[in-house]
């Protein structure tokens, strides 16, 4: 998305810049009564970014355009990729980091008596994270809400608050399909891990636990970093290098116990995988 609209301030500091929005105009009114934004931010960071923070009265979700992060929070750690954002609470402590050489995200901070159910409810389920897998249509929202508030309309206040309400609203329905995805995600990985040794295939991985091969591998991939395929190979992998270290078995039978067809294709992977031939690895 393309945030030109906005009459953003650029400021430059040690770590990278930041484009500031000026302060939002909220009529008390809308204070009272409405969910209203309190600050918009891009920030585009350097490998020694970091910052933290506690007690402050507002809300903040923050989505990435580039490069990963890390979120600190709540006695959990996560990694905040491109495509990824959370939403936290930011009266309770917290901790970004940038992971990557530049880090580019939005940072859009709100309040109001309305959100307090709707953020309470999101953070029950102590995860809060969301990525664009489960939630496609953040950032036109996030666009809608900054672009609302750029225009002087009778009812504009009113339609900022109920684009804000979508908003959380579908981060609330997204993050509980997320949860029954995850059990059957969490499911699939220990069945590969059971049965990593046999022929499996996505298509009889979907069919077997009924979800479409197309969801069930943008959500593996999302969970593991993996997509399955990739994931079985790189379990084969692990477990034929255990084999190697701890084994006298021969070459054939280490790539038959870790499901390759063959022990030409097992040594073409190995090979691709670790750099060196599986006889080598031994060898070392």
């Amino acid at each position: 998305m393309n945030y030109d609209f906005l009459p953003l301030i650029t400021h430059s500091f040690a770590y990278g810049t930041e484009q500031i929005m000026p302060e939002f105009i909220v009529s008390n009114k809308a204070k009272k009564t409405l969910i209203y934004p309190e600050s918009f931010c891009l920030l585009k960071t350097s490998y020694d970014y970091y910052m933290e923070g506690n007690n402050q009265e507002f809300y903040e979700i923050r989505y990435v355009l580039d490069g990963e992060g890390y979120l600190k929070y709540n006695g959990r750690s996560y990694l905040l990729r491109k495509g990824d954002g959370c939403l936290i609470d930011c009266r309770q402590k917290y901790y970004y980091q940038t992971g990557s050489y530049n880090w580019t995200s939005t940072c859009l901070t709100f309040n109001g008596i309305p959100a307090v159910p709707l953020v309470q409810a999101y953070l029950q389920s102590g995860n809060v994270k969301f990525t664009d897998a489960m939630f496609s249509n953040f950032e036109p929202l996030q666009t809608h809400i900054l672009q609302c508030t750029q225009k002087a309309s009778l009812y504009m206040e009113y339609e900022v608050s109920c684009t804000f309400y979508m908003l959380l609203t579908n981060l609330l329905i997204a993050q509980s399909k997320t949860r029954n995805t995850s059990e059957v995600i969490e499911k699939i990985v220990s069945y590969i891990q059971a049965n990593y040794m046999k022929a499996l295939t996505t298509d009889e991985l979907s069919h077997l636990f009924g979800i479409s091969r197309t969801h069930m591998t943008r959500c593996f991939k999302a969970y593991t970093g993996f997509a399955p395929h990739e994931y079985i190979t790189q379990l084969r992998i692990y477990n034929a290098k255990y084999l190697l270290k701890t084994t006298n078995l021969s070459i054939d039978e280490i790539s038959r116990q870790t499901g390759f067809s063959d022990s030409v294709y097992f040594i073409q992977v190995f090979k691709k995988i670790e750099g060196i031939t599986p006889s080598k690895f031994r060898k070392m």
